[in-house]
């Protein structure tokens, strides 16, 4: 209980406590428990599940180390790798061509070999008796495949980590998240093909919000409201209100009905984006600064995007490019753009002044370059490079900015969470990396990518503290 204490808000951990939950009830809770004791915020759920799963994988691993057992059966452990892929006719010439004189196989062969062998050892445990295997059973099975065919490691994934790594990793190499490797990812497709009541953990049923005229009532008149620096105040205010209608139609998945019941959401500089943003994630606990995050970026690259002239976009421009999704197709409207110009797209674009009878108008600029539907990226209205005034472009919808691009740049990526809209698959890395390292709305990002790059973050903040 002292380590959710630590790591609960103080609502949920008064919930637990409540039910009078203690060292030795809290090790029986399931997902339905805690929904029951009105804990029905994911954030908080997911820490004592986890907590949960810590726990008793931390048993197994203690009864290992204490009784020298091996974690397989006696059947299992009496069979080698080697003659478990025998086996197999259909992978009988890889083993005795390749993997017997002492070669490592393409990658496709080495993901059906591990298929073979989560298969003979995980297979009746997940399905039949309806265990997930834990991580020490998945590493012993990771070791095992090196002890039969030593040459295996040289699939290591980086220098630091173990070397059984490409096949299991516990965390991908971190305090805490996701294990990694191919093991883990197939067993964790296995675990998809139990039935939803047999399975550990279940998602839960999204609940029905009900929605009091009262606030619908409300709502359309902070609609009506002029987006004036004296409404401001009231506006806030008032969104928080009606924070449930907001809930109840980002279920609905409709955008346009939500800008049309929040039109201020576009105003006041996306001040009222980062508020709803702040109520929508209950678990945000922020754990750094944006601007350094982004300054970080531009240590990955001396080159690329030199001429722009404002260091937080370059640094996220060059953070773009160290994740960037390879195999995907990359299309773009813009006309005689340049490469960097077009890899840039994503995230911003620059649009020149438009010129007018009585002078340059920035708002035609603005209009024009958001009148197609395009994915949503931030427009600069300058010459190409330039720094300028930014705004935020989602479906033909503008939010003016102002001349910060880190506020475009939160803005942008908060406004998919206030939206209800996913964020474009060249963004998606960016967006874990932000919300692992600077919002802590999330514990981890899958990607191994982000999470190499979140090591690096983290060696560079450690080192930037102790000069």
């Amino acid at each position: 209980m002292e380590q959710l204490h630590k790591k609960l808000d103080d609502r949920s951990y008064e919930k637990l406590t409540a039910n009078l939950i203690d060292n030795v009830s809290l090790w029986q809770l399931n997902e339905d428990d805690l929904l029951e004791m009105g804990i029905i915020e994911k954030g908080p759920r997911k820490i004592i599940l986890n907590v949960i799963e810590r726990h008793f994988e931390n048993i197994v691993s203690e009864n290992v180390a204490e009784n020298g057992q091996n974690l397989f059966n006696e059947e299992q452990q009496r069979e080698s790798i080697r003659s478990i892929l025998a086996k197999e006719p259909k992978f009988l010439k890889i083993l005795t061509r390749q993997l017997d004189c002492g070669i490592v196989p393409e990658p496709k062969k080495m993901l059906y070999m591990n298929r073979i062998l989560t298969k003979h050892f995980f297979e009746h445990q997940i399905l039949r008796e309806k265990k997930y295997p834990t991580w020490q059973q998945k590493q012993d099975l990771a070791i095992h495949i090196l002890d039969e065919f030593p040459q295996l490691e040289n699939t290591c994934v980086s220098e630091n980590a173990p070397k059984e790594s490409y096949f299991f990793w516990k965390n991908g190499g971190l305090d805490r998240g996701p294990h990694t490797g191919l093991i883990e990812t197939r067993v964790s497709n296995m675990r998809k093909d139990l039935l939803p009541e047999d399975r550990l953990f279940r998602r839960t049923k999204k609940t029905v919000i009900i929605v009091e005229d009262e606030l619908v009532q409300l709502a359309a008149h902070l609609a009506a409201l002029i987006p004036t620096a004296t409404n401001a105040r009231q506006v806030a205010e008032g969104m928080a209100q009606v924070h449930s209608l907001h809930k109840a139609l980002l279920q609905e998945n409709n955008f346009h009905i939500i800008v049309k019941t929040f039109p201020h959401l576009l105003a006041y500089e996306g001040e009222m984006i980062i508020q709803a943003f702040d109520r929508i994630q209950t678990n945000i606990h922020a754990l750094g600064d944006l601007q350094t995050l982004l300054r970080a970026g531009l240590l990955f690259d001396n080159a690329s995007w030199s001429m722009v002239e404002d260091d937080f976009v370059r640094g996220a421009l060059r953070l773009i490019k160290k994740l960037s999704n390879r195999g995907i197709k990359r299309t773009t409207v813009l006309e005689n753009a340049s490469m960097e110009e077009i890899a840039a797209a994503p995230l911003i674009r620059w649009k020149s002044y438009v010129r007018t009878e009585i002078g340059f108008d920035e708002k035609l600029a603005v209009q024009q370059s958001s009148a197609t539907i395009i994915e949503p990226h931030i427009i600069c209205i300058a010459d190409r490079y330039k720094r300028g005034n930014m705004y935020v472009v989602f479906n033909q919808n503008v939010i003016p900015c102002g001349n910060s691009s880190t506020r475009a740049i939160e803005i942008l990526f908060k406004a998919f969470v206030v939206f209800g809209l996913p964020v474009p698959v060249l963004l998606r890395k960016v967006d874990d990396l932000i919300s692992v390292n600077v919002w802590g709305t999330k514990d981890y990002s899958k990607c191994k990518a982000v999470t190499d790059l979140t090591v690096r973050y983290k060696e560079f903040l450690a080192n930037s503290l102790s000069k």
